[in-house]
């Protein structure tokens, strides 16, 4: 079949199967920009939804509260003073001498000496914690509860 847009000579076929032909040319053009229609309505919604789904992905992993439940605390729990024991004040810390090896040095030594690589960190803070812990005291930055 042509039509005016292939021939301009064109004359339209004026029998009823030359207009049902054309109704029905017409109605699948309709057909097809009506589907081309819905699949770019769809593509737009599946965007906007992809950006919802992130932007929750993102939201539950920077909410603290959530994440504390997932790990197993539960939200009715709270933290009190009394169970997490007394922070020692700085003063406290710098005072109090700890044992290293069975022997009692006084703060500043012992601090010394993890800076110059004579004691590790972690053996430092573990005989501070418990040096602490005998006068009801924790140590800086943490919170396991006292003994």
């Amino acid at each position: 079949m042509n039509d005016y847009q292939d021939n301009p000579t064109y004359i339209p076929d004026q029998t009823l199967l030359g207009q049902a032909l054309h109704r029905a040319r017409v109605a699948e053009q309709a057909a097809n920009q009506a589907k081309q229609d819905a699949l770019v309505a769809e593509a737009i919604e599946r965007a906007k939804q992809e950006e919802i789904d992130r932007a929750v992905e993102l939201s539950v992993q920077n909410n603290a509260q959530l994440q504390a439940q997932r790990m197993g605390f539960s939200p009715n729990r709270f933290v009190s003073s009394q169970s997490v024991g007394m922070i020692a004040p700085p003063e406290v810390v710098a005072s109090t001498p700890v044992r290293f090896n069975g022997i009692e040095v006084s703060g500043q030594q012992a601090r010394d000496m993890v800076t110059y690589g004579q004691w590790d960190a972690a053996s430092y803070q573990k005989a501070l914690a418990e040096a602490l812990a005998l006068h009801g005291y924790k140590a800086p930055g943490s919170f396991q509860k006292a003994r």
